[in-house]
């Protein structure tokens, strides 16, 4: 049986790791465009003018700034709609569950101490030898070819165990991997929906009718997209059912196969007070690139809703008082550094000043206090390093004061890449991204203990923490203040 692209895409993240929860092109700098017009009531309010007082750090920013990517040389081709195939495979090690973050079945593993679970884990060993069922891979062809040893057994299990969901989500692995029947499939999670919905399971109903999504949109995306909606409205905590509902562009499936109206799924609840202190991320550790926090120690990842990352971005650029932001305008290509954008500081009317040079500024992040010397300064990614030099060979993290003054170079790592500065709350570390370990992003800690006191301040990096150490691309940090 043909499987489309698409329904291929959701069988992956639907199965990859049984349901886990390249080196790149660096990514163009952004050029922020302005705007201090009144928005709608749902969305940012931006007033037309800077109060006298100082506005708490809990406000919403004045100042909506809009993120553009400048068109590169050639142009790319356009983004698709939906997220890309994904070209790996969730690993045993390396995996969300591995790393302490979302897991499968559906938030952790259903596998307890019943004799349903003894008879799936004595199948799991003899025909796949592993214990879990995050472990099975369906792009190994051993894997794959070991359902036929499991087959039987796994429908014994159903015969004997009949309220035991989690063996009906194995069997729609193998109908999908082994034997190419998304139809059989799909009646396998309905089976699993069933059994939650019977025990009164909200939160295995909701993984269920979301895998079940996954394998309906590429026959009937009005199907799909209501599963999501059902997924999404179970389970307020299913974030993955939100984002799958926008990926696949659900707001435009009028209605369900039954002719009835598909409203859409609630808005996730944002609670970023409790994650402060957390690090925010992207990663594409599922398959296709999605958002993830992390404690500061990198332990304890979970998986967020790119909801949640983008309100805790927003604050990025901004200075302590909530008073200016730093954003970014171009200044047009040149030839020996490329995209010439520069740094500029601006107050919520519009009205700015740029803290100019030659080379590519971008990135910047405003420190969350003042430093050693009473005053608050500017992480940015730069090339202006290459300055002395006859020939671009790549950008670093450098500092300034809020006036441009007192530039430092923070990472000596070109031509390896280095993006997205982001401060602690304290003001005592930064967090960034970096390819200096190997050809893909990670995430590192560097701390700034020592700044103020050294000379060569390309010292400071010498030693940076590696958060992630796996073999996902990991980029777009975010401490979340």
């Amino acid at each position: 049986m043909f499987v489309s692209p698409v329904l291929r895409f959701g069988l992956i993240i639907l199965f990859g790791a049984l349901g886990a929860c390249a080196n790149t092109p660096a990514p163009a700098p952004v050029t922020a465009v302005f705007t201090a017009v009144p928005v709608a009531p749902s969305d940012t309010p931006a007033p037309t003018a800077i109060p006298s007082t100082v506005i708490p750090p809990t406000a919403t920013p004045f100042l909506k700034i809009t993120l553009l990517t400048p068109t590169p040389l050639p142009t790319a081709p356009p983004a698709p709609t939906v997220p890309p195939f994904p070209t790996g495979v969730i690993s045993v090690t390396n995996s969300p569950a591995a790393n302490g973050g979302a897991t499968a079945v559906p938030r952790a593993s259903e596998l307890g101490n019943t004799a349903a679970d003894a008879a799936l884990i004595a199948t799991l060993q003899r025909c796949w030898n592993v214990s879990d069922t995050r472990q099975l891979n369906g792009n190994n062809p051993a894997h794959r070819a070991a359902f036929n040893c499991a087959r039987q057994p796994l429908l014994d299990i159903v015969k004997n165990y009949p309220a035991y969901a989690l063996v009906h989500r194995v069997l729609a692995w193998g109908y999908f991997y082994q034997d190419n029947n998304p139809a059989q499939a799909i009646e396998a999670y309905r089976a699993a929906a069933k059994v939650y919905h019977a025990q009164g399971n909200v939160a295995g109903e909701s993984e269920a009718r979301m895998r079940l999504a996954l394998l309906l949109v590429s026959g009937n995306l009005q199907q799909g997209c209501a599963e999501l909606v059902a997924a999404a409205n179970l389970d307020k905590t299913n974030e993955r059912a939100l984002d799958y509902y926008s990926a696949f562009n659900c707001k435009n499936a009028a209605s369900t196969a039954g002719g009835s109206s598909a409203a859409p799924p609630p808005e996730p609840v944002i609670d970023l007070a409790s994650l402060r202190g957390k690090i925010a991320f992207k990663s594409n550790r599922e398959g296709f690139p999605t958002y993830y926090v992390m404690d500061a120690d990198g332990k304890n990842v979970k998986r967020i809703s790119a909801a949640t990352y983008d309100a805790a971005k927003q604050w990025e650029a901004w200075s302590p008082d909530r008073a200016q932001a730093a954003t970014v305008r171009s200044a047009g290509f040149t030839r020996k550094f490329g995209y010439d954008n520069d740094i500029w500081i601006t107050d919520p009317s519009g009205n700015g000043r740029p803290l100019t040079n030659p080379a590519n500024d971008y990135d910047p992040a405003w420190s969350p206090r003042p430093l050693f010397d009473g005053r608050t300064w500017i992480a940015f990614v730069s090339n202006r390093g290459d300055l002395d030099h006859p020939d671009n060979i790549g950008e670093d993290l450098w500092i300034m004061h809020d006036d441009g003054t007192s530039p430092f170079r923070i990472t000596c790592y070109a031509p390896f890449f280095n993006k997205h500065p982001s401060w602690s709350p304290d003001g005592n570390k930064i967090v960034w991204s970096s390819s200096r370990d190997g050809n893909h992003p990670q995430i590192f800690v560097m701390d700034l203990g020592a700044f103020g006191t050294l000379q060569d301040n390309c010292r400071l990096d010498e030693n940076p923490a590696n958060l992630s150490q796996n073999e996902f691309e990991e980029s777009d940090p975010i401490w979340i203040k």
